[in-house]
């Protein structure tokens, strides 16, 4: 485990996963500590792949590559302490010969937690080190305490989209698989209440959210604000059929596969990186109290 502070914020990151597992301030714990009983994560890092794969395959240049885990190969996987200072560390994701089968590509997959005041900067830095063109998926996934005072409820909170136009949500199969189809998704004045019931046909996924949520109540002060640049879409998951006091937000660059054996080729969503670039895709969390 690597902590980082700054005097303001102290968060933890386990070198499995490269998953931030604490971010608090000296009198609140903002991120889902977990819980086995209902969700044991935290914050898990998608790459290079969000949700699930039909029948955990997807094919490339003609070949089948499986059993892909649910998000991914990130999440499981171990990661180095690249560089350490007090408020901000890096972590390098460790490629095994077990993940080259299951993901035929020569890259390195960074992480990257600074902390800058109230803000939680994350940073994801993919290197495509070979010639050839690299395709895979990323998002973010930090769950997030609700509520974050005691005395209030769950259903106190809401999840407001400032800059939002024009929301759509994500249409997906039983299996949390997409079917390629938007629906308009009516928001209460930019609002999405918080209610249990919301999850228990899985994510809600929305499209348009304008790049950036608050969770806040209008009962306290004490609020959460993800910033997601240049992700098109953003999902909101607890457990289903659970009374769960943490909502996810899941920024995604790219989205569940279908019903079908996905080519990442031919796919829509997929990050594409030429050989021998780099890309960086941001995450920001930021805490008002």
């Amino acid at each position: 485990m690597v902590t980082i502070s700054n005097g303001i914020l102290t968060a933890e990151i386990s070198e499995r996963g490269a998953e931030l597992s604490r971010l608090a301030t000296k009198s609140t714990e903002y991120l889902w500590l977990g819980n086995p009983d209902i969700w044991k994560g935290h914050s898990p890092v998608l790459f290079p792949f969000v949700g699930r794969l039909q029948n955990k395959e997807y094919q490339f240049k003609g070949k089948t590559y499986g059993p892909m885990p649910i998000h991914g190969l990130a999440p499981t996987a171990q990661f180095l302490t690249e560089s350490w200072e007090e408020s901000a560390c890096t972590m390098l994701l460790v490629v095994t010969q077990e993940m080259k089968k299951l993901y035929p590509f020569d890259y390195d997959f960074r992480v990257r937690y600074e902390l800058d005041g109230m803000t939680l900067k994350v940073s994801y830095l993919v290197t495509n080190h070979s010639e050839k063109t690299m395709y895979y998926g990323l998002g973010g996934h930090p769950g997030i305490n609700v509520p974050m005072t005691k005395g209030l409820a769950f259903e106190d909170y809401y999840v407001e989209f400032p800059n939002a136009t024009g929301v759509k949500r994500r249409i997906f199969t039983p299996g949390v698989l997409d079917t390629g189809i938007s629906e308009y998704y009516k928001l209460d004045n930019k609002r999405l209440h918080l209610k249990h019931n919301l999850f228990d046909n899985d994510a809600v996924c929305l499209e348009n959210t304008g790049y950036v949520c608050v969770i806040k109540t209008d009962k306290d002060k004490k609020s959460v604000r993800v910033e997601y640049p240049d992700t098109k879409w953003c999902a909101f998951w607890h457990k289903d059929h659970k009374e769960a006091p943490y909502v996810c937000v899941e920024p995604w660059f790219t989205l569940p596969g279908h019903d079908a054996l996905d080519d990442i080729e031919k796919r829509d969503d997929s990050l594409i990186l030429e050989g021998g670039k780099s890309a960086l895709h941001r995450l920001l969390i930021e805490i008002t109290e």
